[in-house]
């Protein structure tokens, strides 16, 4: 059964349950008895009832009455069948008790009518009820307890409630009373309990105290209208709707005692409690001045009114109305003593919500009888400091249903049992997560383009937080290697590890650690710049001003299909010697030179694999995509670099420009290293490219010497000291113990291929000819559709597990795995994790990365995730029990809406990837929702358009108004 709302409560936990349940779970299992014991408005039994047996209890008869509705509800078809006895009943019962009062009920309808606020006024006055009666005439009205049941007409008309309400009030308490099935009369009076809270004419809801009738005459005339039915029925109609079709034995157990009698009680000593959780009342606010009618209509025993100086109390309280020691200063704390006290010596854990303002300044705090700190002290008083956690969320709380939201902490004290946790602040992590402006922009990456390449401050960071000088830094996917970069410079000392299926990773790493920092750079660009002397040979053309040969930098053109020769010029951008930059129509020379191989002895023309998801045609060949004239000067600087004794650095040199020499678009987007565009094409001076480079190469050289003058790269494990590296070439999920031993890295860091997103493998069909650096198609992770592959989404997880059982035996327990992942398809989530939990990782939170826009976001940026996710899991070294939860896929839906809905309220227009990663998934993740969800929805995108605007400029979803 979906979560049901019977009261909009002071401090109700309902939207909090996903951050109380995530750390509750570190102490009780499944199956599990969890004692709710101010269950108040029953939200957080009813949250939890689905996965472990739920004890609740209230000194509040009302509140014990909607835990047991909550809990132990009937099956649909018992509801359907006491709603067909109840209207028949009602029926007529509302016929003989309106009968007996039709004059004045029409006279009442006739002015709710005509919005006549002064002529109900004075009908209410006259009316013969309690509250209009002197103090010597209280008992001389004739109040018929036995069969006419009219306690509310004459207790609360004209006040609570209007003279027709009163009557409908009565009518239903009389039909609930008469009928038999005992187990479905809870049901009922919640249904009672929540149409009362919606007519009521009180302030925000709760029912403290009538309002003036005068000072609040729109309100009256709207409270006045409304159908005591009409809501019970709605009510109703919501507990069959969300009950089950099957008869369920009520396991769940509910009792109406004061917390001491409690404590004492005998039948309640007698379960087996694994946590109590307590959110008793902080304030000095009574509940019971709060709810009283909910207790009146319950007990309808027709109390004695509560006469203070000689008139009757302001909110008609009656007498008897329970008052807790929780609400008193004086008593507050010895009462909460006594709970610490009972669960220490019983063995029991202690969950302790705690509510305070953020802003003690401006929100009044003198009413609250006890303080966090104060409730610390108490709770490390009697169970220990090691046995006492405290978790914080921030929090925006509404007192009832009209007021203003606050900002406040939620603490969650838990008390009884000292667990593992881990030694490093998340939270602290993900704020300077937060406050940094990601970039993979310094003096080292400027030298080399790789996909996805993460934002080396964020590593950086990442590094800092979650381990310590001399630990071993582990990444299994390391592309361009920024995690083993990182990790070896000065500042870090740490030991970097890294792994990658194909050549180019370790040849970047190589250079930068070692080539770069050790090679006399001015020499090799010296005699490389005469060899780039030569080939501007190739880029020569007439300047149609003076007749002078002057240099292309640019050319623009349109081919019109790989397989077509035939060249359109629709620009030539070029430097001359004396008009300077220039552009200029082509000429038949410009023709011939773009569109003729002159040089192609030294690159291996190569066919491309097939694949259409990259652009990559059948018979498409390497040379097909550079102009004819950049394959001929490419190929002269491969044979240069072949006769070099340099060759390293010439090769990183090529390496860095390769997808700029390339024909490209007006943009040189990069992102498609396999594709060439029809119209618009680019070509590039190489000569022009090359030389801009090599001043990134001195500049990187510098920094290099300068922040990593201890670092070096070395061959095998057992020489790895603090500042080195260690780079494998290999499918990661081949690592050996001789390789990295297990239970050796202290840290993992690494971004996985994410499914068909990135084709790594199938990119290094560009660099392979011209640098000879090997790619491995065979044992990569990754789905692909190309023909001649095939890999399909059955595989990349099989392959993807087994990296992770690799990952768990060399990460040791209870460190950390961060991994960066994207994917909106909600059943790649799915699998992701089942995998990691089968192989011991625990989820622990996860941080949005902001991104620049590529290519696919900018197409399709509503369904598109722009930015990494950085996920935190805990190598627990133990499966996890898979996630499984009985929770309707529409109360997920639902929760993923009011979640999303607090983001918007609380951040303004948000895209969907920050929508994703501010807090929905980690609630999806740590409820066990996710693949419950995946059943009827592919993306959330799907539940983000029906309830939110997108707004197409921003890029953004939008709050409805």
């Amino acid at each position: 059964m979906r979560n049901i709302t019977i009261l909009n409560y002071p401090g109700n936990k309902a939207s909090l349950m996903p951050f109380i349940s995530k750390n509750i779970r570190k102490y009780v299992s499944p199956g599990d008895t969890i004692c709710d014991i101010f269950s108040g408005s029953g939200s957080v039994g009813s949250f939890l009832k689905d996965e472990y047996s739920i004890i609740a209890n209230d000194a509040e008869l009302y509140s014990a009455i909607i835990s047991s509705a909550l809990l132990n509800t009937s099956s649909k078809q018992e509801l359907l069948k006491v709603k067909n006895i109840f209207l028949r009943g009602f029926k007529l019962n509302s016929k003989h008790l309106f009968g007996n009062h039709e004059n004045i009920i029409a006279k009442e309808r006739t002015l709710i009518v005509a919005e006549d606020n002064f002529g109900l006024e004075n009908l209410y006055k006259n009316f013969p009820t309690i509250w209009s009666q002197t103090d010597s005439s209280i008992n001389q009205i004739n109040l018929k307890k036995n069969d006419d049941y009219n306690l509310f007409l004459y207790y609360y008309s004209g006040t609570y409630f209007g003279i027709e309400q009163s009557i409908a009030i009565d009518s239903i308490i009389k039909t609930i009373h008469e009928i038999e099935a005992p187990e479905t009369k809870n049901v009922l009076f919640s249904c009672l309990f929540y149409a009362m809270k919606e007519v009521v004419f009180s302030k925000d809801g709760h029912m403290a105290q009538p309002l003036n009738i005068e000072k609040n005459a729109q309100r009256h005339i709207k409270q006045r209208r409304k159908n005591i039915l009409e809501f019970f029925i709605n009510k109703l109609d919501e507990f069959i709707e969300s009950s089950s079709d099957s008869i369920k034995k009520n396991i769940n157990k509910i009792f109406n005692l004061d917390m001491i009698d409690l404590l004492s009680n005998k039948t309640f000593n007698e379960q087996s409690i694994k946590l109590i959780y307590a959110d008793p009342p902080y304030t000095d606010m009574q509940y019971s001045r709060y709810y009283h009618l909910l207790n009146v209509a319950a007990k309808y025993d027709y109390p004695e009114p509560t006469i203070s100086r000689g008139n009757f109390t302001k909110g008609l309280y009656t007498e008897g109305r329970n008052q807790s020691e929780l609400s008193k200063k004086s008593t507050a704390k010895n009462q909460l003593r006594q709970l610490f006290k009972y669960c220490n010596e019983k063995n029991i854990i202690l969950a302790l919500s705690y509510a305070y303002p953020k802003d003690e300044v401006n929100q009044k705090t003198d009413r609250y009888t006890v303080s966090i700190e104060e409730l610390v002290d108490m709770a490390k008083e009697t169970f220990g400091n090691k046995k006492v956690q405290i978790e914080e969320e921030n929090y925006q709380h509404a007192n009832h249903r009209n007021s203003s939201t606050k900002e406040v902490f939620e603490y969650l004290i838990l008390c009884g049992q000292e667990i593992h946790r881990s030694n490093y602040d998340i939270i602290s992590l993900k704020r300077t997560i937060k406050d940094l402006t990601p970039t993979s922009k310094n003096p080292i990456y400027n030298t080399h383009l790789y996909w996805s390449q993460k934002s080396f401050n964020v590593i950086d960071s990442l590094i800092t937080h979650l381990s310590s000088k001399g630990d071993i830094i582990f990444d299994p996917f390391m592309g361009s290697g920024v995690t083993i970069i990182e990790s070896v410079k000065n500042t870090q000392s740490r030991i970097g590890i890294g792994c990658d299926i194909n050549e180019m990773p370790k040849f970047i790493v190589h250079n930068i650690l070692k080539d770069i920092p050790n090679s006399n750079l001015d020499k090799i660009f010296m005699d490389f710049k005469n060899k780039l002397e030569k080939l501007n040979i190739y880029y020569e053309t007439q300047c149609p001003n003076c007749k002078s040969s002057a240099t292309i930098t640019k050319t623009v053109f349109d081919k019109p299909s790989r397989t077509d020769d035939k060249f359109i010029i629709k620009a030539i951008s070029y430097t001359c010697p004396n008009c300077g930059k220039q552009v200029k129509d082509a000429d038949s020379d410009d023709y011939a030179n773009l569109s003729t191989i002159k040089c192609d002895n030294y690159v291996n023309n190569q066919q491309l694999l097939q694949n259409s998801k990259i652009a990559v045609g059948k018979s498409d060949k390497i040379s097909d995509i550079f102009t004819p004239r950049n394959f001929s000067v490419l190929n002269e600087i491969v044979g240069y670099i072949e006769s070099s004794a340099d060759q390293h650095i010439l090769k990183y040199l090529l390496m860095s420009v390769l997808h700029l020499a390339k024909i490209t678009d007006t943009h040189s987007n990069s992102q498609w290293p396999l594709w060439i565009p029809k119209s618009n094409c680019v070509e590039k001076n190489i000569v022009d490219l090359l030389e801009k480079r090599i001043k990134k190469i001195y500049k990187a050289k510098s920094f290099i010497e300068k922040n990593y003058s201890n670092s070096k790269l070395v061959d095998n494990f057992d020489e790895a000291k603090p500042g080195n590296a260690f780079v494998l070439t290999k499918g990661s999920q081949f690592i050996t113990n001789d390789e990295v031993p297990d239970s050796s890295v202290s840290l993992i860091i690494t971004d996985p291929p994410y499914m068909d997103q990135v084709f790594y493998s199938e990119y290094m069909q560009l660099y392979k000819p011209f640098l000879g650096l090997d790619y491995n198609l065979k044992d990569e992770v990754i789905v692909s559709s190309a023909p001649n592959r095939k890999r399909d989404k059955e595989e990349y997880f099989k392959l993807m597990n087994d990296v992770f059982v690799m990952c768990s035996k060399k990460l040791k327990e209870n460190h950390i795995l961060c991994l960066f992942f994207h994917d909106s398809n909600l059943n790649v989530w799915v699998n992701l994790m089942e995998i990691l939990e089968k192989n011991g990782f625990k989820f622990i939170s996860q941080e949005h990365i902001k991104k620049t826009k590529t290519v696919k976001n900018i197409l399709s940026p509503k369904k598109s995730l722009s930015g990494d996710a950085i996920l935190f899991f805990e190598n627990t070294r133990n499966p996890l029990p898979q996630s499984d939860t009985s929770t309707s896929v529409i109360d997920i839906k639902h929760s993923v809406y009011l979640e999303a809905k607090k983001l918007l309220e609380k951040h303004g227009d948000l895209s969907t990837p920050e929508l994703y990663d501010l807090g929905i998934m980690e609630m999806l993740i740590e409820n066990g929702w996710l693949k419950q969800l995946s059943t009827k929805y592919k993306t959330l995108v799907e539940i983000f358009e029906e309830y939110f605007i997108w707004k197409r400029e921003s890029a953004k979803w939008h709050l409805q108004k």
